[in-house]
């Protein structure tokens, strides 16, 4: 199947995935792929910045929430999973390629399909029963988020919905923490829904 023509844009995020060669498991330490990964992000942001909203690493994939202000998506993506290759490539002598194939995008051009993003980005760990909550997760910017910690680059913030969302891990209240980690396991979350078309993620 050929590849899908970019869709370049800077008013909407993309949901980005990629897969690791075979789907098998990266060859070197979770916590040292993502040491690899954050190094990666912030060098890409160097050379075409964007703003990262969602970020989460798992065993032989990642999810990523992405916008892009100068329509370049595939110029970031170029040089982040370049740069995740190459280093993955020092440290374990490995000759063949690292990614399956390249990167799989969405764009998430509507308000209710970017919450189902946002909840099925963070809920893979959960789902994957790797960890019992989104938030524990260590290979996640929703852990940032939660403990007020610095990623090394800016987390994006620019949607209202994400902010009520979020507020209770910016403001460390245990009641609001615990009020968004049931929020995060349940199927959907309560906002006014909107008719518009469903799209599978």
């Amino acid at each position: 199947m050929p590849r899908k023509n970019l869709i370049r844009t800077a008013q909407f995020p993309y949901h980005v995935t990629l897969r690791s060669n075979n789907k098998d498991w990266f060859e070197l330490p979770l916590s040292l792929m993502w040491a690899l990964c954050k190094q990666s992000i912030a060098k890409a942001q160097a050379c075409y910045p964007t703003n990262i909203e969602a970020f989460v690493l798992m065993a032989n994939h990642y999810h990523l929430l992405i916008w892009t202000p100068n329509s370049d998506l595939d110029k970031f993506m170029y040089v982040l999973n370049s740069a995740i290759s190459k280093e993955i490539r020092t440290r374990t002598n490995r000759i063949n390629r690292i990614f399956g194939d390249r990167y799989k995008w969405t764009l998430v051009d509507h308000e209710r399909y970017y919450l189902q993003v946002l909840r099925y980005i963070y809920q893979n760990p959960v789902k994957s029963q790797i960890t019992s909550t989104s938030h524990d997760y260590p290979f996640s910017t929703l852990r940032y988020i939660y403990l007020n910690e610095d990623f090394g680059t800016p987390i994006y913030n620019c949607n209202e919905a994400r902010k009520l969302l979020l507020e209770g891990f910016f403001e460390r209240d245990l009641h609001k923490r615990e009020i968004i980690a049931k929020a995060l396991l349940r199927s959907s979350f309560n906002y006014p829904k909107r008719s518009s078309s469903r799209r599978a993620i």
